[in-house]
């Protein structure tokens, strides 16, 4: 799960399809009932999507002293399961200077997320306890049409993962790098994904995040912005090449976004969780 800094890759359309276009449009206000509903897109947004565009918006909060939230929409070329293995599967590395692990389950698909920045020095590493989990309502209300799987910060979950690494060392980290990191203020998002007839799958992830100390917000925001076509690009070859060869009988159940068990790829039925 990519929680700091969050694309398409494939052979574009000739020209860009009304009727997909439309289509966009309904999937987008059917989804809007998430528990961080997408901003609005123009029309020549929805056929930027249809050209195999990253659409990319700053969504200003309505307090101008909040900070705001970087927003990547694309339609990628995978099925919807793979791609939210690619993006939910604890064991996909999403980026190499990122250390993630869950601190605790709290449900079937409900868990506590540690994640730790290695940043170049000078600058202080960052780290961060998430409470992340599905939307099963979104998914219900939507006839699972909608998932959202989404974190917020939990402001005192630092202790419960510094007792983990201390007892063994998670993720190489030490406690010394855990003492020496600042805890961020601000880490909120969400991934939503939602399948299209023409076999495309409409993803958008949005990242609001506040790294404190001397870095300044719009320094992150603009940062996070550049990163969000390698972001979709990342999760989307993942989906192609990765997911179907690592979800397979072996692999334990992962639940999609209503909480059922995604079936495993090679035709093994996915016990439940």
């Amino acid at each position: 799960m990519l929680t700091l800094l969050p694309a398409l890759l494939g052979a574009a359309p000739a020209a860009a399809a009304p009727a997909l276009q439309d289509e966009i449009a309904r999937v987008l206000q059917t989804c809007s009932a998430a528990k961080y509903p997408l901003p609005a897109i123009t029309a020549e947004q929805r056929a930027e999507l249809d050209r195999s565009e990253v659409v990319r918006i700053v969504h200003h909060a309505d307090d101008p002293e909040a900070p705001s939230t970087a927003v990547g929409i694309a339609l990628l070329e995978a099925d919807r399961n793979a791609l939210w293995i690619a993006a939910q599967d604890p064991h996909a590395q999403v980026d190499p200077s990122l250390t993630e692990f869950v601190v605790e389950w709290l449900g079937v698909d409900d868990a506590l997320w540690y994640g730790y920045l290695d940043l170049p020095r000078p600058i202080r590493d960052r780290q961060w306890v998430v409470s992340s989990g599905n939307n099963h309502p979104l998914a219900r209300k939507t006839g699972d049409l909608c998932w959202e799987h989404k974190w917020t910060l939990v402001s005192d979950g630092l202790p419960r993962a510094r007792a983990m690494v201390a007892d063994g060392g998670i993720g190489g980290l030490t406690v010394e790098q855990l003492d020496s990191a600042v805890y961020t203020p601000v880490n909120r998002g969400a991934w939503l994904m939602a399948p299209l007839s023409d076999g495309r799958t409409l993803v958008a992830y949005q990242a609001t995040s506040v790294v404190g100390g001397a870095i300044p917000d719009w320094l992150v925001l603009q940062l996070t912005m550049s990163r969000l076509q390698s972001v979709l690009d990342d999760l989307e070859a993942r989906a192609q090449h990765w997911s179907p060869s690592h979800y397979t009988a072996a692999h334990a159940a992962v639940p999609g976004g209503a909480g059922e068990p995604i079936p495993r790829f090679g035709g093994a039925a996915a016990a439940a969780p």
